[in-house]
């Protein structure tokens, strides 16, 4: 009986755990999207970091060239991947080209961009 309510107890922690967690995550991305409509191309970094925040860190994706942002949760697993940001790229003056899914590779050509 005592492993059973024990058991019981662990499993409702985690729901309550996991129920606060996903509710962070919602509102980090709901507000990581209504800033990306404040992004204009030609800001520089100084711009978009005060407007978006500092983007996810840590990551084998990020790089001075991409910030990537949390917009997109795809997966439960609480880990942030690349399929669940927007990346927000910049050119070599440090000037935003573009940010979306078109940016996501990390090779695309500048030559269009004004």
């Amino acid at each position: 009986m005592k492993n059973s309510v024990k058991t019981l107890f662990v499993l409702l922690a985690a729901a309550g755990m996991t129920a606060v967690l996903s509710s962070c995550a919602c509102k980090e991305m709901e507000t990581n999207m209504a800033n990306l409509a404040k992004i204009r191309v030609g800001m520089d970094k100084e711009q978009v970091l005060k407007i978006m925040g500092p983007p996810v860190a840590g990551e084998t994706y990020c790089s001075d060239k991409v910030f990537y942002y949390y917009t997109n949760q795809r997966w439960m697993d609480g880990l942030v991947t690349r399929d669940e940001c927007t990346p927000i790229a910049f050119d070599d003056y440090g000037k935003v080209i573009g940010w979306g899914p078109a940016f996501n590779t990390g090779v695309y050509d500048t030559s269009r961009i004004r």
